[in-house]
């Protein structure tokens, strides 16, 4: 499998680590799922605490997951209170239901996208399709399609960045909605 073989990661991606580290809250417990070589663990404040997750070992107290295996664990006895992706979004097939699981697990997400530039054309969707799919990713959705993935299920996006092509994203879920008087009202049966 690719992302067995350490010579598959790329050091240049060690940029894109320093800026997702940056975006992460001090005194945090980050899970950092496409943990490879542990670079974030380097760049994060002294006082978050770092927990590796990948598809394979990565070292000392690492997570194995794989995030298109249903059902997903709870990591919640973890305490982890941000959850990372840099470069790993793209290639679950069911970005919907992870949202759905990471919205139970954990308050903050900070992940990197490559989205899919909206084309006037149909050749053009096409084309960036073949593309992705060359890459190897399993999705194809617009930024605003990516963010309204996390909004359905209660996270707000809260900070965007870019680096080179992918977007940065930081997104915090939101408490549930406290019931109005009048919903309330509307629960009730004389």
């Amino acid at each position: 499998m690719r992302w067995r073989n350490p010579e598959n990661l790329e050091l240049w991606w060690v940029e894109r680590t320093e800026m997702i580290a940056r975006l992460i809250p001090k005194n945090s417990r980050v899970i950092e799922f496409g943990a490879g070589l542990r670079q974030l663990e380097k760049f994060l404040d002294s006082s978050c605490f770092y927990i590796p997750s990948d598809l394979t070992d990565r070292g000392p107290g690492t997570i194995i997951c794989d995030l298109n295996r249903r059902p997903l664990p709870d990591l919640r006895e973890l305490g982890a209170t941000v959850a990372v992706f840099g470069g790993v979004l793209e290639y679950i097939l069911d970005l919907d239901s992870l949202v759905q699981w990471l919205s139970s697990q954990f308050l903050v997400c900070v992940a990197s996208y490559t989205y899919v530039n909206p084309k006037p054309t149909e050749p053009g969707r096409i084309r960036e399709r073949l593309k992705r799919l060359h890459f190897g990713f399993m999705n194809n959705y617009t930024e605003a399609e990516f963010v309204s993935v996390f909004e359905k299920y209660g996270f707000a996006c809260v900070k965007r960045d870019t680096w080179t092509t992918q977007r940065l994203f930081v997104f915090e879920r939101l408490p549930p909605a406290m019931p109005t008087p009048s919903s309330v009202g509307n629960q009730c049966t004389t």
